[in-house]
This record gives structure tokens, C-alpha cells and sequence, in this order.
């Protein structure tokens, strides 16, 4: 391994340390993009302080204290009324995805 791609990999590790520990102070740590209940309609808000809140958007910015649950690493559940929730960048990967060349 040459030494750039050593102190990448070291940049890199650190990263997701980082990214671990702003998630678990309740920190956005912008690896997704935020939800949106297609049932219900609650949705993820950032604070200017860069929190994580879920609001109704008849009530933007007022956090309701509940937090969507991450089932896999696309598929959430809503606290409020229990619908599975793809994340965006999931949905958007699986309909830009190339049909297979046929032979």
C-alpha cells in the first residue's frame, strides 16, 4: 500500500468514527437523506444546531421526540404509524438501474 492510500484509508476510518459518534449524540451526520412517512407524513427535520428531529409539516422545527428505526441499511420504520420507509437514495438506485442486455 503505497503511503497516500495508507493515510486515506486512515482519513477514511476515522470519518466513520466521527459519523458514529455524532449519531449517537443525536447529530445528523448527512450519510442519507433525510425521511418522509408516505402514510403519515411525518419527516425528518436538521436543527441549526445540526440535530435530528422527526416533525409534521404543519408544525415544522417542533421535534415530536420520536425517531424513525433503521431496519437494514435503506429500510426505516415510522414511529408514528409503524409504515416501512425507503430511504430516498434507495429508491432513487433501484429506478435508475440499467435493464440487462439481453443475448
Amino acid at each position: 500500500m503505497k503511503p497516500s492510500d495508507a493515510k486515506l484509508h486512515a482519513l477514511a476510518t476515522r470519518l466513520v468514527g466521527l459519523q458514529k459518534r455524532a449519531k449517537a449524540l443525536g447529530v445528523f451526520a448527512n450519510d442519507r437523506e433525510l425521511l418522509k412517512c408516505p402514510r403519515c407524513g411525518l419527516l425528518e427535520d436538521v436543527t441549526c444546531t445540526g440535530l435530528l428531529i422527526t416533525c409534521r409539516a404543519t408544525a415544522l422545527g417542533e421535534d415530536t421526540g420520536l425517531r424513525f428505526a433503521q431496519l437494514s441499511d435503506d429500510i426505516f420504520r415510522c414511529p408514528s404509524c409503524v409504515q416501512r420507509v425507503e430511504a430516498p437514495a434507495a429508491e432513487l438506485k433501484r429506478t435508475c438501474k440499467q435493464p440487462e442486455a439481453r443475448e
